[in-house]
């Protein structure tokens, strides 16, 4: 029941596992980092190895050869033979995947074994017979068609000679596997393949090896048939005598007789048909097929050859002994092989057969397992009568190492956390957190020279970006033209993009980075809570599409791709998106984003940069955001409501080309023509959008502010201005500067806007009408950076309001228009 139990959760844990690709995910990736201990781990005991060795059949290509290339390396370089890693390199050979395997893998290890072989074989017998035992797996995947280039000169018959000198032993167990692995030896297609060795005896042939090689499809009628035709066509060609597979000789007595009797055949080459019986053998089992095996084991046309015989019996005993099958099954192996000793009329007609069933049941009777210990020892009471010596095989019965019950290296790592997870986290938060209610894909134009006219998707223009060897795009725009906007939806388009192992997109608010000249990757992933040991993973072997939001917000000077050393050797691999408001740059600003490329001069790369220009919004563009917007809460105004207004209101369609502008009108636009019946006489009661826009701006620098990396001194006068009123002493700053403006200029101010790379400044023709208010002992000008931050937001305003009667001049000097009394 609790056997029962147990298959049934495992049963549910992996169709959980089918249902969640995540978890896929991090099971291999915990593969991979138990693979990469391994190789780095300098003391590879036996439970190491055999822990690292079951995860063979679930690895990837590229994690399996590295593994694989390990195992080969250790082997190669030990003075002593280690015959943990030589059972561990034959079990992940075994267990490898269609393609993992190619020629040169098995021909050097089969090269290194023959070594061994012929250097240790007269001093230890145990390692000798491990090594016989490996060059029979190594075979077995090699017969089975996976590699076809063993050469004959080289490797084929030096190691059949080694092979055969191995008759001269008395130990029958190392006779067995000798004669095994000649015989997996002549069943490898090498250059003169096993097709081209048969086809001169038989026509046919083709359809004979085509039975066999359909044990893969385990029909056993199919398999009964090739092996019928296979044992004909032996008997006829070699000229064997039928006897011969009657079980003539007895290896227990001599240790010669059945391989004596197949001295002619061991020497020539010729392929006998108990090795692919046995072959088949295997199959069943690991196919789970043991009606099939144990139907095989009666009718197998070569059943009364001792060889098929001692093969079935081990095999049976790695069953029996193997903790990965159910214990009913091992019973039922350890129950057939008394069967077929007490009952079993064509089996035991060779003594060393009976000999060798009782050895394998004296083994299990020694094995930790009470259940199959005590189960195998009382068939042995049973079935031997005393007569045959107690010996124990010195040799273990398992075709696979056993899984450790305490597995060291999963142990070592699998609470580092899942890169792939942690991203997966990541992508989901993001994409939760950014959602915009309105978004109209916006134009852009290549550079500040170029005509409103002439634009181009930004969306299209950042996918050439993607798709070129460019390093750099600066998105440039006026304020409010859409650049964080735009950035916002770039990065949640990417998320939703994103495909494991793909680049990665990052976005990053500039003035929130207290060092995003140095380190602006790993501060930003910090603040997504990865560690530091992942930042470095990342960024050895991850590609990213950063973008940058705010370069002007965050008052930096620097190149950020220069600084941060992007695109350098062992360096972040990224492709660099930043925005920037076009009235902070000045004339030479290209130096501060272009690429330096490789070289002693250190040149300018500008072949790896890219300017766009985010263009005002078209008529069809205001159309598309005013029906965008209508839908989003209750309102008794429909879309065509706001377009009649936009357009008869006098020169309101030229101040709303400016998305964030644009959203400031929509909402004023019902109280601002309230009860009024013509619309152009509204010309004098604008005002009213520009108290909406400075009230709006104003909480929007507040956000800035308390997202940005102040000083202490900031940030003490910011608490101040909280707790006074920020946007009340903000509009208060700015109405009262604008009224000294506008009396020190005589009712006719003039702005000339001047960009210094130290601060924002306004100049105004005739006297200096901020010095009154520098005296002030407002909080606003206790801080140079504070008050810096809401200057420039002051410009803004002004500049915003200029477009309501546009004087501008190429200069950058242009009019305010009074405001009325209203304001």
């Amino acid at each position: 029941m609790q056997e029962k139990r147990r298959c049934l959760g495992e049963q549910m844990w992996l169709t959980e596992i089918k249902e969640d690709t995540m978890r896929q995910d991090r099971i291999k990736w915990l593969v991979v980092e138990m693979v990469e201990a391994f190789i780095k781990d300098n003391t590879k005991t036996f439970t190491k190895i055999a822990e690292i060795v079951t995860l063979g059949p679930v690895m990837e290509r590229e994690p399996y050869r590295k593994l694989l290339s390990s195992f080969i390396h250790d082997l190669d370089n030990s003075r002593i033979l280690d015959i943990n890693l030589l059972q561990g390199l034959a079990q992940l050979i075994q267990s490898a995947s269609p393609g993992f395997l190619v020629s040169d893998d098995l021909i050097n290890v089969l090269s290194f074994l023959r070594t061994r072989l012929e250097g240790t074989h007269q001093y230890s017998s145990e390692h000798l017979c491990h090594l016989t035992l490996a060059v029979s797996r190594i075979l077995d995947v090699m017969a089975d068609h996976k590699i076809q280039d063993l050469d004959r000169v080289l490797e084929h018959e030096p190691l059949s000679v080694v092979l055969s000198g191995l008759r001269g032993s008395s130990d029958p167990y190392l006779m067995y596997q000798a004669c095994y692995a000649f015989q997996a030896l002549q069943y490898v297609p090498d250059d003169e393949t096993a097709l081209q060795a048969v086809l001169g005896h038989s026509t046919g042939v083709v359809d004979i090896l085509a039975k066999i090689s359909s044990v893969m499809k385990l029909d056993l009628g199919s398999v009964l048939e090739g092996l019928e035709k296979l044992q004909e066509i032996a008997v006829s060609t070699i000229g064997i005598a039928g006897t011969v597979y009657e079980g003539a000789g007895s290896l227990l007595e001599s240790g010669q007789e059945v391989l004596e009797s197949l001295k002619e055949g061991l020497g020539s080459g010729w392929k006998k048909p108990w090795y692919p019986a046995v072959r088949a053998a295997y199959a069943f089992v690991q196919a789970g097929q043991l009606k099939d095996l144990k139907q095989l084991i009666v009718k197998a046309p070569c059943r009364q050859d001792p060889l098929f015989q001692w093969g079935v019996c081990q095999l049976l005993g790695e069953i029996a002994v193997d903790t990965v099958w159910a214990v009913a099954v091992r019973q039922q192996a350890i129950y057939l092989l008394g069967h077929l000793y007490r009952e079993g009329q064509e089996w035991g007609c060779d003594e060393s057969v009976k000999a060798w069933m009782l050895t394998i049941l004296n083994n299990l009777g020694s094995i930790s397992d009470q259940v199959i210990n005590q189960y195998a020892l009382a068939l042995l009471q049973e079935l031997d009568s005393g007569n045959t010596p107690r010996t124990q095989h010195p040799y273990p019965l398992r075709s696979r190492l056993p899984f450790p019950d305490s597995p060291p290296i999963l142990t070592k790592v699998q609470d580092i956390p899942y890169m792939e997870y942690e991203l997966h986290k990541l992508r989901m938060q993001r994409l939760k957190d950014v959602q915009l209610s309105i978004y109209i894909a916006p134009m852009a134009k290549a550079n500040l020279q170029a005509s409103d006219d002439e634009v181009h998707s930004l969306m299209d223009k950042f996918q050439e970006f993607l798709a070129s060897d460019r390093q750099v795009m600066l998105i440039l725009g006026d304020s409010g033209a859409g650049k964080s906007t735009f950035n916002k939806h770039l990065e949640r388009r990417l998320w939703a993009e994103y495909k494991r192992g793909g680049p990665i997109p990052l976005f990053i608010n500039l003035p929130a980075l207290e060092r995003p000249a140095k380190d602006l990757m790993g501060e930003q992933l910090r603040e997504h809570n990865f560690s530091d040991r992942q930042i470095q993973e990342l960024k050895r072997h991850r590609q990213f599409i950063v973008i940058c939001d705010g370069y002007d917000e965050s008052q930096l000077t620097v190149n950020l791709h220069n600084t941060n050393s992007f695109n350098t050797s062992r360096q972040w691999k990224v492709k660099l998106v930043i925005s920037c408001r076009s009235q902070y740059l000045g004339q030479d600003y290209r130096d501060r984003f272009v690429p330096s490329t490789d070289g002693h001069y250190n040149h300018s790369g500008v072949e790896l940069f890219q300017e766009v220009i985010i263009a005002p919004f078209s008529t069809e563009q205001i159309k598309d955001y005013v029906e965008q917007y209508v839908p989003l809460e209750p309102r008794t105004w429909r879309a065509q409501d706001y377009m009649d207004k936009l357009t008869t209101i006098p020169n309101l369609m030229d101040l709303v080309k400016n998305p964030f502008l644009l959203s400031l009108a929509l909402e004023a636009l019902p109280g601002v023509v309230e009860g009024k019946q013509d619309l152009s006489t509204i010309r004098i009661t604008r005002a009213r959008l520009y108290d909406t826009f400075v009230k709006h701006w104003t909480n929007v620098n507040k956000r800035r502010l308390q997202s940005n990396a102040l000083s202490t001194a900031d940030r003490i006068v910011y608490n101040e201005l909280l707790d006074m009123g920020f946007v009340s002493k903000s509009i208060d700053y700015c109405t009262r500067l604008a009224l000294a403006i506008f009396e020190q200029q005589d009712g006719n101010p003039i702005v000339h806007y001047i960009h210094d790379k130290n601060s924002w400044k306004a100049q105004f023709f005739g006297q200096d009408a901020e010095v009154r208010l520098l005296r002030d002992s407002s909080p606003l000008t206790r801080t140079g950076n504070l008050h810096r931050f809401l200057h420039r937001s002051m410009l803004e305003y002004f500049l915003s309001c200029a477009v309501f009667d546009p004087t501008l001049c190429s200069q950058g000097t242009f009019s305010l228009s009074p405001l009325s009394s209203s304001s």
